[in-house]
């Protein structure tokens, strides 16, 4: 139930003064127990259809650059595949794991000898690169290095095996492009304005450090995913958004509080995993004083998703930015097991009420 004026802001205070500074979780929950989540099977494992992807697996934009009618096409659009994965895992629906399988393929069949998916005009045929290259590769690292975990972790691995060994290698590569040392120069100077970018990169390069057997590769990846996640936590503004472009963004904050989850149960760092949960704690307050009574969000004032057309960022549809409900609906529910806080899976099960996932 929601509450309004006083009565409102002094639930948020003791929300605030409940979680805040709490005990991380113990114990913390692999990947795989996270997501084997009731609301999750209920409102997304058990009622998605296929990504719809062409035959080959290029997905959205990257289908027009194929039919070129694009001029660029992203490598984290491939990303989506994860959805189909992980329904698949969750709610034993094959259809799905290889029409998820098949658009992680497209993606990876874009690599270049770098681990890259960059431009090389010496393949045959040459091949043009990914736009936004350090950022869109992140994405896409992420849902595949999670993915992965999912279906190593799962009691059915020997399904997935061989197309989990197949792909693990090329994962590694990727990841181990993000860290080569221009590259990541340059991501880290494009994705200054982003604190959710941070958590993106947490998780992925964590992600891929728990599937990678060298040690010392595995420490570089685990190494620089903490030094991502300190730098967002560093960033953290006392009302308790993460900033964005210089303010406040609902959509996006949603986002990095749904990667910063995805970080925490995979960082090593019992010291990291405690700031994460009161980083949390804080912005998970926040974020609940940005949706209104009926699950909506509340966009007044966002700097990148906004209410109005023509006045927010374009998606690389072309097309306006939309709030992002599913990324929210992970987070509140993802939020609640970490932070044990039935008022973020309320929160979650209003939202996904909302969207018309649940009635």
């Amino acid at each position: 139930m929601k509450l309004s004026g006083y009565y409102q802001v002094a639930f948020y205070l003791l929300l605030a003064a409940q979680t805040s500074g709490q005990p991380v979780i113990s114990p913390v929950p692999n990947t795989y127990q996270l997501y084997n989540d009731s609301l999750l099977m209920s409102v997304w494992y058990n009622r998605i259809s296929p990504t719809a992807a062409a035959a080959d697996g290029a997905n959205g934009i990257n289908q027009r650059w194929e039919e070129n009618t694009s001029t660029v096409w992203y490598i984290e659009l491939q990303r989506f595949g994860c959805d189909d994965v992980t329904a698949a895992i969750y709610a034993n629906r094959s259809n799905l794991l290889s029409n998820g399988e098949n658009i992680f393929n497209w993606g990876f069949s874009k690599q270049t000898v770098d681990g890259g998916f960059n431009n090389c005009s010496n393949c045959t045929p040459p091949m043009q690169g990914t736009g936004d290259a350090f950022h869109s590769t992140s994405m896409f690292v992420e849902a595949v290095a999670r993915c992965l975990i999912l279906m190593r972790q799962s009691p059915n691995f020997f399904t997935y095996q061989s197309y989990f060994d197949q792909i693990v290698p090329k994962l590694i590569r990727a990841a181990s492009w993000l860290l080569q040392p221009a590259v990541l120069s340059k991501g880290i100077q494009n994705n200054m304005p982003y604190t959710h970018r941070r958590y993106i990169l947490a998780a992925a390069l964590a992600e891929t450090a728990v599937l990678t057997n060298d040690s010392s590769l595995q420490q570089q990846f685990y190494s620089q995913a903490a030094a991502f996640a300190q730098n967002g936590l560093s960033l953290q503004d006392p009302s308790g958004f993460n900033p964005e472009k210089g303010g406040y963004d609902s959509s996006y904050n949603a986002y990095g509080l749904y990667q910063a989850c995805n970080y925490l149960v995979v960082c090593p760092d019992s010291s990291l995993q405690q700031q994460l949960t009161n980083m949390l704690s804080k912005s998970f307050v926040w974020q609940l004083t940005r949706m209104n009574s009926d699950g909506s969000a509340n966009l007044t004032g966002n700097t990148r998703v906004t209410a109005i057309p023509g006045t927010g960022e374009v998606a690389r549809s072309g097309y306006d930015k939309n709030y992002d409900y599913k990324a929210t609906i992970y987070a509140f529910e993802l939020g609640s097991v970490l932070l044990q806080n039935e008022t973020l899976h309320n929160e979650a099960r209003l939202v996904a009420s909302y969207v018309g996932y649940i009635h």
